[in-house]
């Protein structure tokens, strides 16, 4: 399997066509007492006639694989949320088919995220609001700082967050996606980094979310403390013992 971003509705039609079932992260709100959360939804076909696919919803069922449908507008509205972010299941032998199904435009990382910061950039200039496309647009400038270590592209990162945040983001967003963390960071505002993990932390189940102790290890590594960097580290693995880079980050502290 391998995942995606910046996805749209024509390449899931075509990727479902070619025989392979796709899986797509997006939001749901089931009321307002549960709140907004990230939700997957496998795909496995589709009706241009009726404008829906048909999925897999372990939430909703049913749970007899007949699927249910969803509209290709309600989709659409949902899956911006996550940046559009696409799963591809298939068999290793398909690997060439499926690399040519999505072209460069997916297959090239730099590609991939220079279009999805771009699709994003149009969507706030339509939408100045929109509180997930200005963190998307966030997320795609952090992915292009990592490629390039450009520190110019996560301090524009950073800024987008900071709209995305004044426009209004769910409680359960740093649940998900976590590039704003690093955007803070390599853009030098810590304490930023700090009081976002904290306040994730501090948010109904928000301390069982591995990634948020992680991150505030990385952003007291950064600012120089290398104890509380630790113990943040090792609560990380506590929730999650399997954790590949919260390891990587324990092992390589500087023992002070």
């Amino acid at each position: 399997a391998a995942v995606f971003r910046g996805g749209d509705i024509d390449l899931l039609r075509n990727l479902l066509k070619a025989g392979f079932p796709v899986i797509v992260e997006k939001g749901y709100e089931p009321d307002e007492w549960q709140g907004w959360m990230g939700h997957y939804l496998t795909l496995i076909g589709y009706d241009d006639e009726a404008q829906q696919f048909t999925s897999l919803d372990t939430y909703l069922g049913p749970w007899d694989s007949s699927g249910r449908p969803i509209t290709y507008e309600e989709l659409a509205f949902r899956w911006s949320q996550f940046n559009h972010a696409f799963l591809v299941v298939y068999r290793p032998f398909e690997a060439e088919e499926v690399a040519t199904l999505l072209g460069p435009a997916y297959t090239d990382q730099a590609i991939m995220w220079q279009n999805a910061a771009t699709a994003a950039e149009a969507t706030v200039s339509e939408r100045p609001d929109d509180a997930f496309a200005w963190f998307n647009l966030g997320a795609g400038l952090t992915e292009l700082g990592n490629l390039n270590e450009d520190e110019a592209l996560y301090t524009a990162a950073a800024t987008a967050f900071d709209q995305s945040r004044i426009a209004g983001l769910p409680p359960r967003m740093l649940w998900y996606q976590f590039q704003p963390y690093t955007a803070y960071i390599q853009s030098g505002r810590i304490d930023e980094a700090l009081a976002l993990a904290s306040a994730v932390m501090q948010s109904d189940g928000g301390w069982h979310v591995e990634e948020s102790h992680f991150y505030q290890g990385a952003a007291y590594e950064a600012a120089g403390n290398a104890d509380l960097a630790r113990s943040a580290y090792k609560r990380a693995l506590d929730i999650k013992p399997t954790y590949l880079e919260a390891t990587q980050a324990l092992n390589g502290l500087v023992v002070q």
